[in-house]
């Protein structure tokens, strides 16, 4: 074990070649290295959760669940290569070991600070902005149409928070 998360190359573990228990043991050791990494960021933690409960609740396939891990772990290839033990032989993630964190980091950054602010400035529009983003990264929604139900929620009461989060998107 390396980092508190499975070993390099462990891919196949979920193929039978470890016993249950092991197994447990070392998603528990992989699911608090996880928290111990985003501890600052929850917004990541509630993603990686939605996640694993989409492909436990069949909304999602193993190669659904890769792609969504890839991109929420860019740049924390430990936390990529220890994901590989929980995955079928032929789905593994490679990366590449002198790969630096992406300069994007930075941007994600940004991105959950205006999270924040958009908590802080109105609890009860948090929940329902933040279902909003997940639709749109769940279901690879529209960004014309993201961009019209977030101005539904913002624009009446916090128009500059909704100036502010068009600079988040791509664009169209």
């Amino acid at each position: 074990m390396a980092g508190g998360v499975a070993a390099e190359g462990g891919g196949g573990g979920a193929e039978g070649s470890t016993s249950s228990e092991e197994t447990r043991n070392a998603a528990k050791r992989y699911l608090k290295e996880v928290t111990k990494t985003f501890e600052d960021q929850q917004e990541k933690l509630v993603m990686f959760r939605e996640v694993m409960n989409d492909f436990g609740t069949e909304r999602t396939d193993v190669a659904g669940v890769v792609e969504r891990v890839k991109e929420l772990f860019k740049g924390h290839n430990n936390l990529l290569k220890g994901f590989n033990f929980f995955l079928p032989m032929g789905y593994e993630i490679t990366v590449d070991k002198d790969e630096p964190p992406p300069e994007t980091m930075a941007g994600f950054r940004e991105t959950l600070d205006f999270i924040r602010v958009v908590k802080e400035r109105d609890e009860r529009l948090y929940r329902p902005f933040m279902d909003v983003i997940f639709r749109y990264w769940r279901e690879h929604m529209d960004v014309i149409k993201l961009r019209r139900e977030v101005d539904a929620l913002l624009s009446k009461d916090y128009p500059d928070l909704f100036v502010e989060f068009i600079r988040y998107l791509p664009p169209t």
